[in-house]
């Protein structure tokens, strides 16, 4: 059996991030997303496996906060082991370059195996 792609999306429940999560999911990837907006997550979260079908992960927390980020990470990496592609939204913090290598660490090394692969637009 063919294993799904994973695309995980940081600030991901409204306008850009959302695009891509339904870009993605209809590319049949697994998406997992994290946004500080629960509303808006659950309803994307709803309407992609919907739509698409499938499982999405959605975290409900804040980007800026490293203990939300640690617990995004480590949970992502326990259900998917691998990442094809990190997306990660530019306009939310001013440390942005910084946190991104973060996410992407703690992702690296919640995993034994897999890769993570920026994959920007």
């Amino acid at each position: 059996m063919l294993q799904r792609k994973v695309c995980v999306i940081v600030g991901g429940a409204k306008g850009r991030g959302r695009r891509i999560a339904k870009k993605y999911a209809e590319k049949k990837y697994r998406i997992a997303f994290m946004d500080i907006d629960k509303e808006s997550g659950c309803s994307l979260k709803e309407k992609v496996e919907k739509t698409y079908g499938g499982n999405v992960f959605f975290f409900h927390g804040n980007v800026n906060s490293e203990e939300d980020r640690e617990l995004f990470a480590g949970a992502v990496s326990a259900q998917y082991k691998k990442i094809d592609c990190l997306y990660y939204r530019s306009d939310i913090k001013d440390k942005r370059k910084e946190d991104e290598r973060e996410i992407e660490e703690l992702l690296k090394e919640n995993m034994k195996r897999g890769s993570i692969v920026k994959d920007y637009m």
